[in-house]
């Protein structure tokens, strides 16, 4: 490879030296001026070497920093995929964690028989009304509209199909098993209790497989220990621990405001 040497500028006090310095010849000069461009050979050379390092570095960063967003974006998928089912009730949910309470004897407002018990389970059950959707929420909730009942609102002349809440219909088994669990109370004031034996067993196994269903459905991973409430040496399980809840009274205030009566036309169900 040919070299370049560029003259480099000499003062006149050093060219006056040079001019009376025997020594100064050609060659000399020569050689000042290759070691002067083998310097900066040396200079660009260790520049490019600086450049290289920085762009090599800078090209790991970006791969590294690639992988760590690509394993976020993928462990983040893995964890939040849960499918969902569409209810014009989704807009009223909100989560919290509550205590369960339940005592080795159970006690409560919702506990046993009696005028005031049974308006609890009024509030929270039967004297919650239907609702209507569209024609477009029905397909939106994978149902087929084409057979169901289809009703129109009393307050607003609005047409759709009338639909129930499934939190009351299983609060509504609930209530049934319990004024079961309490025959002789409620068998002589009628009701679903007084009906025939045959017709009563009918209605409990709906209930208690519609309850196993929702139960497994749910599969609550939550965990409880056992404890010795009576200090006799006999362990009990303790149910009061903390679970992820949605809040009824949200669901019931949606299904109360957005009832719709019963038509006067309208077939019972």
């Amino acid at each position: 490879m040919s070299k370049m040497y560029k003259p480099v500028p000499i003062g006149e006090e050093e060219a006056s030296v040079q001019s009376r310095d025997p020594s100064s010849d050609n060659g000399s000069e020569n050689e000042k001026w290759e070691w002067r461009t083998d310097k900066r050979r040396t200079l660009r050379s260790f520049a490019n070497s600086n450049l290289a390092w920085i762009i090599q570095t800078a090209m790991l960063s970006v791969s590294v920093t690639l992988f760590a967003v690509t394993m976020c974006k993928q462990s983040g998928g893995n964890t939040t995929q849960v499918p969902t089912t569409f209810s014009p009730l989704n807009e009223a949910i909100k989560y919290e964690i509550k205590h369960f309470d339940l005592a080795p004897i159970p006690e409560g407002p919702f506990v046993g028989k009696g005028d005031a018990v049974d308006a609890m389970w009024e509030w929270a059950t039967d004297g919650i009304p239907d609702t209507m959707v569209t024609k477009e929420e029905m397909i939106k909730m994978n149902m087929d509209p084409v057979g169901a009942l289809e009703v129109t609102d009393p307050k607003t002349g609005r047409r759709g199909y009338r639909v129930a809440i499934e939190v009351f219909h299983q609060l509504h088994c609930l209530n049934l098993l319990r004024q079961a669990n309490h025959k002789a109370h409620y068998a002589p004031l009628g009701g679903d209790t007084s009906a025939e034996p045959e017709d009563l067993h009918g209605h409990l196994d709906h209930c208690i497989d519609a309850l196993r269903q929702f139960v497994m459905c749910q599969s609550d991973t939550n965990v409880f220990p056992f404890r010795f409430p009576f200090n006799d040496g006999d362990p009990w399980p303790d149910y009061s621990s903390p679970r992820m809840c949605r809040n009824f009274e949200k669901v019931r205030d949606w299904a109360v405001a957005h009832g719709v009566e019963q038509g006067v036309d309208e077939p019972e169900h």
